[in-house]
């Protein structure tokens, strides 16, 4: 990443971080935060910081709460996280200029009091050393809880992050990143993870499709065209994704698509471009298909139909 890019996304704000008194509900723990909610290069590192802080505080608070609670309270003395998504699976998708809102659910059990839990998204190799990306969520940087009680000692659990493609992200973004989520309840053992789940972040892809001429005599040749683009995050715009399968699919007008022929997409001036021909022999559908990869999702372009006489 470029100098210029990564001096955007460093906020260095003075922070300070606090426990709230407890409320009734046990979602306890306030936070008192005013950075940035990405940070890239050294904003990443002090927005680990303030994540550690933050379960640390929590962690104090139930140090310091009364020990009413025995073992007979629970059926397992320890805090359980389950149920993970990244906006409902394990990868979400940014285009090149709108800002994308990336939602993170999880579910907390085993224990009837919740002292705190957030979630933060990351990239890198380690966090001491090679952490290249951090972002805090809104509820975090807000000092709001993402958890409600959902049950007899369970939380469900909600948080959402914000994404400037413009001001966040560049090329080498795009691929797997890390979920670092902290859990602290009334149960002995706790949950403080800096890998709770991989996820893939992608670069939002494009497909178009034409089939012509329309309408086309009976023998003659079809030909279609279709376009594979990604989002350049280096340049804010779409671009050709070259050197990848795509699959030329046809139904009848009745039907239901099938793969017929796989092709490479092209490079250079076609970078992007698959063409393909056809022998009109009756009314007939055609449409391009990606499967897409770990940096790029997968896209179906709309069917083209073609009227045979």
């Amino acid at each position: 990443m470029s100098q210029h890019s990564r001096s955007k996304l460093t906020s260095g704000k003075k922070v300070t971080l606090g426990v709230s008194v407890l409320a009734a509900s046990g979602l306890a723990v306030g936070l008192l935060v005013t950075p940035s909610a990405t940070a890239g290069g050294t904003g990443a590192a002090e927005a680990l910081e303030r994540s550690e802080a933050a379960a640390a505080d929590a962690s104090a608070a139930k140090a310091a709460a009364p020990k009413a609670r025995s073992l007979a309270d629970s059926t397992a003395d320890v805090t359980v996280v389950s149920g993970i998504t990244v906006d409902g699976g394990d990868s979400a998708r940014v285009g090149t200029t709108n800002t994308q809102t990336i939602t993170v659910k999880w579910a907390i059990s085993g224990g009837s009091k919740l002292y705190g839990s957030h979630a933060s998204l990351w990239r890198g190799t380690d966090r001491d050393s090679g952490l290249k990306q951090f972002i805090t969520s809104e509820q975090f940087d807000a000092g709001t809880d993402p958890c409600v009680p959902a049950g007899d000692a369970t939380y469900n659990c909600t948080a959402t992050f914000k994404i400037d493609p413009r001001s966040t992200l560049t090329n080498e973004d795009a691929g797997a990143w890390k979920l670092r989520l902290w859990a602290i309840t009334d149960a002995t053992t706790d949950v403080d993870t800096d890998n709770a789940k991989t996820w893939y972040l992608k670069r939002w892809s494009r497909l178009s499709n034409n089939a012509a001429p329309e309408p086309v005599a009976k023998g003659k040749t079809i030909t279609i065209t279709g376009k594979l683009e990604r989002a350049n995050w280096d340049t804010h715009a779409y671009a050709g994704y070259t050197q990848q399968t795509v699959r030329l699919q046809e139904r009848s007008l009745t039907g239901s698509y099938a793969t017929t022929s796989s092709h490479i997409t092209g490079t250079g001036s076609l970078a992007g471009v698959e063409k393909q021909t056809r022998t009109a022999t009756t009314d007939r559908c055609y449409r391009y298909k990606f499967e897409g990869t770990s940096t790029t999702p997968p896209v179906t372009a709309t069917g083209d139909c073609v009227d045979v006489r």
